[in-house]
């Protein structure tokens, strides 16, 4: 029987973002929360970049070879966590934690969340729509 759901690719590059943007919205919350932390270093990762390997990924599994893996056997690579080049400005307690960088950081974060999971959703509603078409 065919898989509509798993082996699907944009449902898997869905998750696949959502799962990215999950990890960078706890690095910006773990940034506020140690803002007034002496000594702290703003913490991120390059998101683009962490989603476009996941892509490659996906392309390599969703590739016509035989037994390819499905969409959901391997995990999300931990992207590698940085201190941002663009951060220019320091306190006099060493911490360079700006508000309106993590802001900016979360708003741009939690819409690219929001972009995946109504990708996700679409998808979905396209297999229960085949779904009932078949039992009718």
């Amino acid at each position: 029987m065919f898989d509509l759901v798993s082996n699907n690719r944009m449902i898997a590059l869905a998750d696949k973002g959502m799962s990215l943007a999950t990890q960078r919205i706890s690095l910006v919350a773990s940034n506020l929360a140690n803002i007034d932390t002496p000594g702290y270093r703003t913490r991120d990762f390059d998101f683009e970049a962490a989603f476009r390997t996941e892509m490659e990924k996906l392309d390599r599994q969703f590739s016509p070879t035989p037994g390819a893996p499905s969409a959901f056997d391997a995990g999300i690579t931990p992207p590698a966590i940085i201190h941002p080049a663009d951060i220019t400005s320091e306190r006099n307690d060493g911490n360079d934690v700006r508000l309106d960088r993590e802001n900016m950081l979360l708003s741009k974060t939690q819409t690219l969340y929001t972009l995946s999971s109504n990708l996700a959703q679409g998808e979905l509603k396209l297999v229960l729509g085949a779904i009932r078409d078949a039992a009718k």
